[in-house]
């Protein structure tokens, strides 16, 4: 998507952090971007600092978990432009502890804002951006963690793995399309995600060893990548119709470390006497005409 001039984005989780450092170097480009947070007031304060820096841009209050709230949003943002951009972008953390203590509420919780939102956005803007007859781009923010799993939050960790699997199913679907898409993987960031959790999730807050991780987390992440290289990297992928977009290229060799592990597992068929899978066909039973892989569309 090169020719981003006037072109309209809607940014979920928009009013910090990489949600709004993307929406600033989309603006650069000449982008309108519509900021769409959970805060609203947060969300037109960031959309009056990028009109102060001469962007067109409105901020709104979306809850990206209430799929009620997605239709006054779509009809929010046709006031100001057809969305050609958008960046599914809001997150939370799933909070800490071990798995089969997790409060049920707080699990749905995660999964709804980190996964469940990216149907909601898609059925609000994708029929539009498919139907524009012009390159139009889908970004999610998946997470390092969806490829390589540190031992920290399974919700968080489980959401994410399902992020990406939506993005490389999407991306499969696209593939006839002009809406490019692209997936952000980045690694640790100094955004407000431990705070922004706390404050959101439902139920009673964290209490002993788990609030002491949030806090060992909150002060990790504050070390982390400041969210402005990443917001361009992300509007320079979108131009260039990235799909995969690292930001730490450090998790290399962990990544690495990993996936040679399960290609050292495929080993001989469990019945020799099975011809194999016919992936073509596969393909085919579904109405598509080709699948996408890691090496390229």
């Amino acid at each position: 998507m090169k020719d981003l001039q006037d072109k309209t984005a809607f940014v979920t989780g928009g009013a910090s952090g990489i949600g709004l450092e993307t929406a600033r170097a989309l603006a650069k480009r000449g982008v309108r971007p519509i900021l769409a947070d959970i805060e609203g007031a947060r969300a037109e304060a960031a959309a009056a600092e990028l009109r102060a820096e001469g962007a067109d841009a409105i901020g709104l209050q979306l809850n990206v978990a209430e799929e009620a709230d997605w239709a006054r949003a779509g009809e929010e943002a046709a006031k100001f432009g057809d969305v050609r951009i958008l960046l599914s972008n809001a997150g939370v953390g799933g909070g800490s502890g071990k798995f089969e203590t997790y409060d049920t509420d707080v699990w749905r919780w995660a999964y709804a804002v980190n996964a469940h939102a990216h149907l909601y956005a898609c059925r609000t803007f994708l029929d539009g951006m498919k139907a524009a007859g012009e390159p139009t781009h889908l970004a999610i923010t998946a997470s390092m963690v969806a490829i390589v799993p540190p031992p920290i939050s399974v919700a968080y960790i489980s959401s994410k793995f399902a992020t990406l699997g939506i993005a490389m199913a999407l991306r499969n679907e696209l593939a006839d399309t002009d809406v490019g898409i692209s997936v952000l993987c980045p690694g640790m960031s100094a955004t407000n995600i431990v705070a922004t959790t706390a404050k959101l999730r439902p139920g009673a807050s964290e209490q002993g060893a788990a609030a002491q991780t949030a806090q060992n987390m909150s002060g990790v992440l504050a070390g982390g990548m400041a969210p402005g290289p990443i917001g361009e990297r992300v509007a320079r992928a979108i131009e260039a119709g990235e799909f995969f977009i690292f930001t730490h290229p450090e998790w290399k060799v962990m990544a690495e470390a990993g996936f040679a592990e399960m290609l050292a597992a495929f080993g001989e068929s469990a019945d020799p006497a099975y011809p194999g899978d016919d992936i073509a066909s596969l393909v085919a039973a579904n109405g598509a005409k080709r699948m996408n892989v890691a090496v390229g569309r």
